[in-house]
């Protein structure tokens, strides 16, 4: 069965990658948003992931929504070696998700 923890898969896949280089320049971002809302950010460079396509996904309002803190997106792509997730703030979860399941598919 599936740990239901994505934030404790998230350490996991991360501790993953370290390899004494890919951390000091690489690594992961979970920053907060002015609208209000998550950005997450996941270098993909030297990973198992860099080359592997991802069809980008969104959902509800857009980035500049009208701030209400209840309001419901997502919004989460592939572009420049990383894998961006934006998100309202009760989203960060799903585009948690969103990468997890998209890092544990089998490529092709």
């Amino acid at each position: 069965m599936r740990d239901p923890d994505h934030l404790a898969w998230l350490a996991n896949w991360y501790g993953l990658q370290c390899d004494g280089d890919w951390e000091h320049q690489d690594g992961i971002r979970i920053e907060t948003l002015d609208n209000p809302g998550w950005m997450v950010t996941v270098s993909l460079t030297g990973t198992e992931l860099e080359a592997r396509a991802f069809t980008a996904t969104g959902s509800g309002e857009t980035m500049g929504g009208d701030g209400d803190p209840k309001t419901r997106w997502h919004d989460c792509q592939v572009a420049s070696g990383e894998f961006r997730g934006a998100c309202g703030v009760f989203d960060l979860g799903r585009v948690l998700g969103i990468f997890r399941d998209w890092a544990e598919s089998r490529p092709g």
